[in-house]
């Protein structure tokens, strides 16, 4: 009788921690997973008439083009400032990257190996209707974002089954290839009149006379050094690592308050920036192979990765992906306080090695398609990449921001570029954005709460404190977080062989997950019992 009323007890607190767990879930992806702005990207509602003035872009990477496309449905004009003066001439109008001239200077992955999410993918394509006959224009592939996850080689099997036999689809090629394409479809195409695109580089901000809380123009300095000023209605960071508009609010006296800050903790400009340096550093071999060649390799999968199970050794990975073109790249990268480059075959070949994997050894293809390639001498396109620290400028902690001016991608945060995110982050924040410009549009301009409540939205959409050469933020130690990567680790070992835990995996790999998925009571029960047996 008390076994009975215990199983019955035990029965009504797991079902009890389920239905949390469930409402839990639900409320996540609501108002923080970013999927519901990314849906309604599409449904942009038909304005009588569109917000006065013009939508300053400073960059025009992706995270600019994403910000422009969002703002053409919105503004009457938007100019993208663009610092590189050749992608305003000819290649700014070509369809495919690898027939650009010149690579771009200010952006260190452009040539390196790039990884896209599922859910950017899903972004795009709410963007750009047409997307799929572009990117076949563009040779730029798209298929079932399966990249043969693994827990130090050995595999946590894709989700098909629970995906109704069909995974969802993310890119297959550069950033260089993608960026070219999202040039040419913003503003080769003539599909979005209204945005224009100028060679400059914006150099600061000026307020607006009429009322110093909004930002009235912004300053360009043109190639050959004279200073022009565009009148704006609203100013979008895009500048990446630069982060400029941080330096243009100080200089113009934003983001300072002689206020005493209340318990919500808000900052000065000046004291929102934080970072820590994980001192990630990769290298990227680049093959062009012939068609025989390319026969010859037995690559299970487009894209191949492999990290091994070893913090302490500072988180080595290896690659190996398809790209296009009869392209074949590998991928070598570690954390490291030393320079570590793998800049040849050969190095390539010892790091896979000396690799510490968890059960199953390196697969024996990976040495065929070393051999095969070292056998053919094919040309070589080498890129090295030092990460530069993980940086967050907490704008939704500031006071005194204009309200107009607004922050996407790197210029606002940059996050570990071993999870493929930089894009998809992007992506967020413009689809945040949107959501914001969508629920203004009875003004004529851009509420006083607008900066506020965008950068507020932004956080809530937007630890790699395990690896020994990481430099900590001030405060915290390497031992900050140490609990729940213990418990990820666990949620890995346990995907290689549970078909839920790898849903979550590759929910959370792809950006179509939520954080609290890993928390299944189910799966909770099982970390605990494979600890304790």
């Amino acid at each position: 009788m008390v076994d009975l009323q215990l199983l019955i007890g035990i029965g009504l607190l797991y079902g009890l921690l389920l239905q949390a767990w469930k409402l839990g879930r639900w409320y996540l992806l609501k108002y923080y997973s970013g999927i519901p702005e990314i849906e309604s990207l599409r449904k942009t509602v038909l304005l009588r008439q569109k917000l006065d003035g013009t939508a300053v872009i400073c960059g025009g990477s992706i995270a600019g083009l994403l910000a422009a496309r969002v703002c053409s449905d919105f503004f009457e004009s938007v100019i993208i400032v663009e610092p590189e003066e050749r992608l305003t001439g000819e290649d700014d109008a070509r369809g495919f990257g690898w027939e650009q001239e010149q690579k771009r200077t200010r952006v260190m992955q452009y040539r390196s190996l790039h990884g896209f999410l599922a859910l950017f993918y899903k972004g795009l394509r709410e963007l750009f209707p047409d997307l799929d006959e572009q990117c076949q224009y563009s040779d730029i592939a798209i298929y079932p974002a399966d990249r043969n996850m693994n827990f130090a080689g050995t595999p946590i099997p894709a989700p098909v089954k629970s995906y109704g036999g069909q995974l969802p689809k993310t890119f297959r090629c550069s950033r260089a290839a993608l960026e070219t394409f999202m040039r040419h479809s913003v503003l080769a195409r003539g599909s979005y009149p209204n945005i224009t695109q100028i060679a400059g580089t914006a150099i600061g901000v000026s307020p607006n006379t009429n009322n110093p809380s909004r930002i009235g123009r912004v300053k360009i300095r043109k190639a050959d050094g004279r200073i022009e000023e565009l009148d704006a209605s609203l100013v979008v960071d895009c500048t990446g690592i630069a982060r400029a508009g941080f330096k243009w609010l100080s200089q113009s006296g934003y983001g300072s308050s002689t206020e005493v800050h209340d318990r919500q903790q808000k900052l000065s400009l000046q004291d929102a920036k934080i970072s820590f340096n994980q001192k990630l550093q990769y290298s990227t071999l680049t093959f062009k192979v012939s068609p025989d060649v390319l026969s010859k390799l037995s690559l299970p999968n487009l894209e191949n990765g492999f990290a091994e199970d070893d913090a302490e050794r500072g988180r080595r990975v290896f690659g190996i992906s398809q790209g296009n073109e009869n392209r074949v790249i590998l991928f070598g990268g570690q954390s490291s306080d030393e320079t570590v480059k793998f800049d040849s075959l050969h190095a390539m070949r010892e790091l896979v090695l000396d690799l510490k994997m968890y059960k199953d050894p390196m697969p024996q293809w990976v040495f065929e398609t070393l051999d095969i390639l070292e056998e053919s001498e094919p040309e070589i396109l080498y890129s090295y990449v030092s990460c530069p620290p993980t940086t967050y400028i907490q704008y939704h902690r500031v006071e005194n921001l204009p309200s107009n001016f607004v922050a996407i991608g790197d210029s606002t945060m940059t996050v570990d570029p071993i999870f493929g995110q930089g894009c998809t982050k992007a992506l967020l924040g413009a689809a945040v954005l949107h959501a914001a410009l969508s629920s203004v549009i009875s003004h004529q301009e851009l509420p006083a709460d607008f900066s506020k409540r965008f950068f507020k939205d932004n956080f809530n959409k937007t630890n790699n404190y395990g690896i020994p050469c990481t430099t900590p933020l001030p405060g915290e130690d390497l031992r900050s977080g140490s609990l729940i990567r213990w418990y990820l680790r666990k949620i890995l070992i346990l995907g290689t062989k549970d078909a839920q835990a790898a849903r979550a995996c590759w929910d959370g790999g792809n950006g179509l997950g939520t954080s609290i998925d890993i928390f299944h009571p189910w799966l909770v029960l099982r970390v605990f019992l494979s600890t304790v047996i």
